[in-house]
């Protein structure tokens, strides 16, 4: 059974007390999820449905899709994933040793929960009420760019999602994520951490762009985070990402971001990063953003992103 939003969450939607891009009436949870070991997570990016305005989303979600993505590097931006073929999907299954997820809230009765058992990805658009991918019922609708999608969670939806509001990027800056977990474990644990964003709007995560600061070049690659250990506290977590670099085209954006027990392959921005046999442990959200005009740079800041990243 769902969890419904208390009266007092489900008032501050309705009043739009919540991120102004987002409509949230998520009621997709099914805790308390400490107890349960037969969830599994997936995707929500968009896949064969409008990603933008005129462009379909090619993102790795559905269970069977057959659309194909493009990479595009410039030169002296090497690979870092594999050449995309059809599209896979990403789901998670909380099998093994205590389970953690993205986002951290709790029921009346003090027990955490923050995912459900989805059978599919859960996108739509126009949202339905139901999955472009499956007939499965979706949980909310997040809105962006004059356009509004089912999904699983929503940025804000004070239940499921690990964001308060929808993330908001700027063109050739340093960024970093901060999202809300909970772990069951009564001890700190290493998970693996994958962060993908569309920078040049083409509805899939396969590519790099370059942004040149006062004279120097650096890679921005849509897959922004690739399998960096992180340490999940036990129990509610507010965590920061590592900074990554922004492409230089500003523009609307769809980031993915992915909490897993063991490293993703090389295929994950196209293909889901395990194969048919899924991820063990963890959850995938799914997230509309905004990639905004560049402003001008602190070069200390920059010079401290160059460094990390030689």
């Amino acid at each position: 059974m769902r969890r419904v939003l208390s009266a007092v969450a489900l008032t501050v939607a309705l009043l739009g007390g919540l991120d102004s891009m987002s409509a949230c009436w998520a009621v997709d949870t099914d805790g308390p999820d400490c107890l349960k070991n037969d969830a599994v997570d997936w995707g929500d990016a968009p896949e064969g449905v409008l990603a933008y305005p005129g462009v379909i989303g090619k993102f790795p979600t559905c269970r069977s899709m057959n659309l194909v993505g493009t990479q595009e590097l410039p030169a002296g931006c090497p690979p870092i994933s594999t050449f995309p073929g059809i599209t896979g999907h990403i789901f998670h299954r909380q099998n093994v040793g205590p389970a953690y997820w993205l986002g951290c809230y709790f029921d009346d009765a003090g027990q955490a929960f923050g995912t459900d058992r989805d059978q599919e990805g859960k996108v739509n658009q126009p949202p339905t009420g139901t999955s472009f991918c499956t007939s499965e019922p979706t949980d909310c609708v997040e809105s962006a760019y004059g356009l509004s999608w089912d999904q699983d969670e929503c940025a804000g939806d004070g239940s499921d999602a690990c964001l308060s509001a929808l993330p908001v990027f700027t063109a050739c800056q340093p960024f970093a994520l901060t999202f809300t977990t909970y772990s069951c474990d009564t001890n700190a644990k290493n998970v693996f951490l994958n962060i993908c964003v569309d920078m040049n709007h083409d509805g899939d995560w396969n590519d790099a762009e370059l942004c040149t600061i006062n004279g120097n070049s650096t890679c921005a690659y849509e897959w922004a985070v690739k399998n960096q250990v992180i340490t999940l506290p036990a129990g509610c977590a507010t965590l920061t990402s590592p900074s990554f670099p922004i492409g230089p085209t500003p523009g609307p954006s769809w980031m993915r971001i992915s909490l897993t027990s063991t490293p993703v392959s090389d295929d994950y921005p196209w293909a889901g990063g395990a194969g048919q046999g899924g991820v063990d442990g963890g959850e995938t959200e799914d997230y509309p953003g905004t990639i905004q005009g560049q402003v001008p740079t602190v070069p200390s800041s920059w010079g401290n992103l160059k460094a990390a990243y030689r």
